[in-house]
């Protein structure tokens, strides 16, 4: 991953308490993963491990875990393999780091886990272009020929959304605000942006459709700071 992008979420992660919910995508796994399970669990082949890419302080992962026997969270900024490991510590998940665009790596990873069903949520969109393409050929090499994903991306309309909620006051969303004073700018998507990729890396989408990032961070009207995201299932050319 391009050292600039590492530093300033490594930095991120260093910086932020070990406590649940700061980070304002870290929405409780009740509402978020274990809810989500109706949308992707019955194309998830039974027995592969499933890994959470861009884990985080591993809120997911341990929701993950508690529905599917083998559950790696993964994440490329070791402060935050920290905090998962920390904030999740009863939980029966993995962490482990891991940089999604490191083709080798990833490689390496298929090499000892086989075929893995993969849970990603919010990792394409804050990536370059130029690091994008090879995220999702590791994803290609990870999913192997029975593997499924379920990534979930912001949809192209969350830029006006995150900018409105910024522009209500100073001291509007300072979850939000926090993002952004470390450099983690959410990319602009455009549509169809991110079908075109996994459509590059050889993966074809079964299943689509639109969920909601339920952030945890509150609006001056006090209701809460929700982003419009696109989700796909997908799995390798057959």
């Amino acid at each position: 991953m391009e050292r600039s992008i590492r530093t300033n979420w490594e930095s991120f992660w260093h910086d932020l308490p070990r406590e649940k919910g700061l980070p304002v995508w870290d929405s409780d796994g009740a509402i978020t993963a274990t809810a989500q399970l109706s949308l992707f669990q019955h194309h998830f082949a039974e027995g592969l491990p499933v890994l959470d890419i861009g884990c985080g302080n591993g809120t997911q992962t341990a929701a993950l875990a508690a529905t599917f026997p083998r559950v790696l969270g993964m994440d490329f900024a070791p402060a935050a393999i920290e905090h998962a490991r920390s904030l999740q510590a009863d939980s029966p998940a993995e962490f482990r780091e891991f940089d999604l665009g490191d083709t080798t790596r990833a490689a390496e990873l298929h090499e000892e886990l086989g075929d893995v069903n993969v849970y990603m949520r919010g990792v394409l969109h804050q990536m370059p272009d130029e690091i994008r393409v090879d995220a999702v050929a590791s994803l290609s090499t990870l999913l192997g020929g029975s593997g499924h994903l379920f990534a979930a991306e912001l949809a192209p309309s969350a830029a006006q959304t995150i900018q409105s909620a910024l522009g209500q006051s100073a001291d509007a969303v300072p979850k939000l605000q926090r993002v952004f004073r470390y450099g983690l700018t959410p990319a602009s998507w455009q549509d169809g942006k991110f079908e075109a990729l996994l459509d590059g890396a050889g993966i074809d989408i079964v299943d689509s459709g639109s969920i909601t990032l339920h952030g945890t961070d509150t609006l001056p009207s006090g209701d809460q700071l929700d982003l419009p995201m696109n989700y796909v299932v997908a799995r390798n050319q057959r």
